[in-house]
């Protein structure tokens, strides 16, 4: 009876034993770490395999646009832990191919084609696309990526000025993989205040949310050993519709209340003397209302600064340090306003005033807006002042 009590349990427990038996050795993937989204020229719409469809077009087919995908997989084995040779050791450590398609499915689909092992997203950083796409629609892209489910929420995004391709294939000194290079740059940027947190995730959130716009970081090659952050690509809906200069980033993060601050602006007196001042704390309070069926906002910003550079003078006194925050004040109201009205004429609400007008007075959202294109009507003509407080808390070493 015991003998037969110790074999039922081994077969009982035996159950609940599990075995890799779908597993892939990482030598069986095609680790993709990075992804460039072009539009194909027109001879290069011959280089197109009848993989998903038969000779003769793409079914249902209307536009002529025809991508041009550019993937970067990982070498298994020849990744090092640091850097080596720069440019020349990055480009060992990585495959890239070239891949054509009318949509991102059909050319990944021809990717798969040329690859031995099955393509995986489970390790990609990066996906860089092409102004023009962004421009017109970018729907297509977000549709395969979310139904990807292997694409992590934590990867980037980016718009590039120039070809995606040369983005992706930029081969940087201090890093052997490109791919993790540009992650990396994105990473660091957000921890010095300089980008905000715009992942995949982040992304599609803000375009599914109803009156709210999105951002996307835009970048540049320089070189081809690093790329520049160049500003911001703002939304409206699935099309980019305008961009930001570098500094607007940084008033782009103060609206948005996102430390640490990580801007500097300079800033002349009347003295003719000249001062560098770093942003590094940022707040920010929203107070939105609809008075007689007419929705406002005012938006209250607060900035905590430091002197990082003083030329043409010797003085700070506290008289002198009064003067200069009164000019930056002065300076940061007229560009944040300048700027937030930009964003009224395109339509592109990325501060998210709609959301909250929508959550404090859903009445007034329930009857007489409703959806993004009433709203982007509403937004364009609404009343919005943006006030800048700018306080220099830091001075440096000399102090009369």
């Amino acid at each position: 009876m015991k003998k037969l009590f110790i074999i039922i349990f081994f077969c009982i427990s035996s159950l609940f034993l599990t075995g890799c038996w779908d597993r892939y050795e990482l030598e069986e993937r095609a680790n993709i770490l990075g992804l460039a989204v072009d539009i194909a020229e027109e001879e290069e719409g011959n280089s197109v395999p009848n993989v998903t469809h038969e000779e003769g077009g793409y079914p249902g087919n209307d536009k002529d646009t025809l991508y041009k995908v550019t993937a970067q997989l990982a070498i298994p084995g020849k990744i090092k832990l640091g850097p080596e040779k720069g440019g020349e050791e990055s480009q060992k450590t990585a495959w890239v191919l070239e891949s054509y398609g009318y949509t991102m499915k059909d050319a990944m689909a021809n990717l798969q084609q040329q690859l031995a092992e099955k393509i995986y997203y489970g390790h990609l950083q990066i996906i860089v696309v092409n102004k023009k796409i962004v421009e017109e629609d970018i729907t297509d892209i977000n549709d395969f990526l979310k139904r990807e489910y292997e694409v992590r929420r934590t990867a980037w995004m980016v718009v590039s000025e120039e070809a995606a391709s040369n983005i992706i294939q930029a081969a940087p000194p201090l890093e052997t993989v490109p791919s993790l290079y540009l992650s990396n740059t994105l990473d660091n940027s957000v921890r010095l205040g300089k980008l905000p947190r715009e992942f995949f995730g982040k992304f599609w959130v803000d375009l599914s949310d109803i009156g709210v716009d999105a951002v996307l970081p835009i970048v540049k090659n320089i070189d081809n050993d690093r790329i520049m952050v160049s500003g911001l690509a703002y939304f409206k809906g699935d099309k980019m519709v305008g961009r930001t200069n570098p500094l607007q980033i940084g008033q782009y993060l103060a609206v948005k209340g996102q430390n640490p601050g990580g801007y500097s602006v300079a800033i002349a007196t009347e003295d003719g003397a000249n001062y560098m001042v770093e942003s590094y704390e940022r707040n920010s309070k929203f107070k939105v209302k609809v008075t007689n069926g007419k929705p406002s906002a005012f938006i209250n910003v607060e900035i905590n600064g430091m002197i990082e550079e003083e030329t043409q003078s010797n003085n700070l006194s506290e008289e002198k340090l009064y003067e200069i925050e009164q000019k930056l004040c002065e300076l940061s109201d007229k560009v944040f306003n300048e700027f937030k009205e930009k964003l009224q004429q395109d339509q592109s609400d990325i501060y998210a005033i709609g959301a909250r007008i929508r959550a404090q007075y859903p009445k007034y959202w329930n009857d007489e807006v409703k959806t993004d294109e009433k709203w982007s009507e509403i937004y364009k003509d609404m009343d919005i002042q943006i006030k800048v407080d700018f306080k220099i808390k830091r001075s440096g070493m000399e102090w009369k």
